[in-house]
C-alpha cells in the first residue's frame, strides 16, 4: 500500500519563506531567536532601535543576551530530556536561571535603584532583596524566558521534541558561554552600579537557592504535574485566554499593590498562587490526545500580553522597530496556527504524520 502526500497550498514565496527554510534546517537557531526574542525584544526590555542609532551597542547587547538566554534555555531543555522530567522541573530550573540572571549577573533582585525595578525596589525590600519584584520576575523568566521557548520548539519541530540538540563538546561550549557571559555581565554591572554591591552574602545565598532548585528539579517525579487523560477539556479560545491572563496576573499585581500601599506580603503570595493556579488548570485541561490546537492557542495567548506591553512601552521610547518584532510574532503565530489547525481537521478523517513548520502538513492516504 503506497502513501501519497497531499499538498494543500503551494509553498509561500519571498523573504519570509526563505527565513523559514533556513530556520527549519537550523533548529537551535530557532531557540536562539525566541530567547531573547520574547523576554527582551518583544517586550521592549532591549531596544531594537539601537540597530539604527548605535549598531555596535545593539550587537554587543544582542550577543550578551543570546549567550545568556540562549545558553540557559538549551541547557534546561537538555536537562529535561536527559533526566526524563516534565514541566514542573522545567519551571524550577527556569526559576534557578532567573536568579542567576537577575540576581548574580544583573543585581535587579537586590539593588533598589536598578534601572528596570522602579518603585518595586523599595516596596517589599527586606534584608537586601526586592521580594515583590523578585517573585514576579522569577515567574516571568521561568515561563516566558525558558518554558515558552521550549514549548514552542516542540510545536515547530515535533520530530525533535524528545531529542538532544547538543552533546559532548557542544554541551560544554554552551555551558561555557553561560558562565563567561555571566562573568562579563557581573563585571559590567559592578561598574555601572558602583559603589553599590550586593555583597558576598547575597551572592552566596543566591548560589545556594540555585543549587536547591536544580536538585529539586532533578529529584522531582516526571509526572508531578499530570495531564487529564483523553481529549482537552477546553477549547482553543479558553486556552488562549488563560495564557493571556498569566502575564498581567503575575507581573502587574506588584505595581498596583505598591500604588495602593497594600502590605507587600499580599502581592508576593498572590503572584505565586495565581501563577500556580493558571498553569496547573491549563495543564490539567490540556488532555493527552488531539490537543495540538489547544497548545498553539495557549502559546499565542501567552505571547499576546508581552507583545502588547512591549508596544505600549515603546510609544514613549521612540522604539519604532518594535513593529518589526510584532509583525514577525503575528506571522509566526498565524503560520503555526494554520499548520496545526489543518492537521487537526485531517486527523478526524485520515491518519496523518506530524507536520513540520516549513511545509503544509500532509495527510497520508491509502493508495
Amino acid at each position: 500500500m503506497a502513501v501519497t502526500p497531499v499538498q494543500v497550498n503551494p509553498q509561500s514565496k519571498g523573504m519570509l519563506s526563505g527565513l523559514v527554510r533556513f530556520v527549519k534546517s537550523h533548529p537551535i537557531l530557532f531557540l536562539l531567536l525566541l530567547t531573547p526574542g520574547i523576554p527582551e525584544y518583544l517586550s521592549a526590555s532591549s531596544q531594537l532601535t539601537l540597530l539604527v542609532f548605535n549598531p555596535f551597542a545593539f550587537f554587543v547587547f544582542l550577543a550578551a543576551n543570546v549567550a545568556l538566554y540562549g545558553s540557559g534555555v538549551i541547557l534546561i531543555r537538555e536537562a529535561m530530556i536527559r533526566w526524563k522530567k516534565g514541566w514542573a522541573s522545567v519551571f524550577l530550573l527556569g526559576a534557578a536561571y532567573g536568579i542567576l540572571e537577575e540576581g548574580i549577573d544583573l543585581w535587579t533582585l537586590f539593588y533598589s535603584k536598578a534601572n528596570p525595578v522602579g518603585n518595586l525596589g523599595y516596596y517589599g525590600h527586606w534584608l537586601g532583596v526586592n521580594w515583590v519584584w523578585t517573585i514576579g520576575l522569577l515567574i516571568f523568566h521561568s515561563v516566558y524566558s525558558i518554558g515558552l521557548p521550549i514549548f514552542l520548539f516542540g510545536l515547530v519541530f515535533p520530530e525533535l521534541k524528545s531529542k538532544n540538540l547538543v552533546s559532548g563538546g557542544r554541551f560544554l561550549t554552551v555551558f561555557g558561554c553561560l558562565i563567561l557571559d555571566s562573568i562579563f555581565l557581573y563585571a559590567f554591572v559592578s561598574g555601572a552600579y558602583s559603589p553599590y554591591s550586593p555583597g558576598g552574602g547575597l551572592i552566596l545565598f543566591s548560589l545556594l537557592i540555585i543549587t536547591i532548585l536544580v536538585i529539586a528539579a532533578r529529584k522531582l517525579p516526571s509526572d508531578f504535574l499530570k495531564m487529564r487523560a483523553g481529549q482537552p477539556a477546553w477549547g482553543p479560545l479558553k486556552f488562549a485566554v488563560a495564557g493571556a491572563l498569566l502575564f498581567p496576573a503575575t507581573l502587574v499585581t506588584g505595581g498596583i499593590a505598591a500604588g495602593a500601599n497594600v502590605p507587600p506580603e499580599i502581592p508576593f503570595l498572590i503572584d505565586i498562587i495565581l501563577a500556580m493556579f493558571i498553569l496547573r488548570r491549563a495543564y490539567r485541561a490540556m488532555g493527552t490526545t488531539r490537543n495540538q490546537e489547544q497548545k498553539v492557542a495557549l502559546g499565542i495567548g501567552l505571547l499576546v500580553p508581552v507583545a502588547v506591553f512591549g508596544f505600549i512601552a515603546s510609544l514613549g521610547l521612540a522604539n519604532f522597530l518594535i513593529v518589526v518584532a510584532d509583525l514577525l510574532y503575528v506571522a509566526f503565530s498565524r503560520r503555526l496556527w494554520r499548520k496545526w489547525r489543518f492537521w487537526t481537521m485531517q486527523t478526524h478523517e485520515v491518519q496523518t504524520t506530524l507536520p513540520g513548520f516549513r511545509s503544509p502538513p500532509g495527510p497520508t492516504l491509502p493508495g
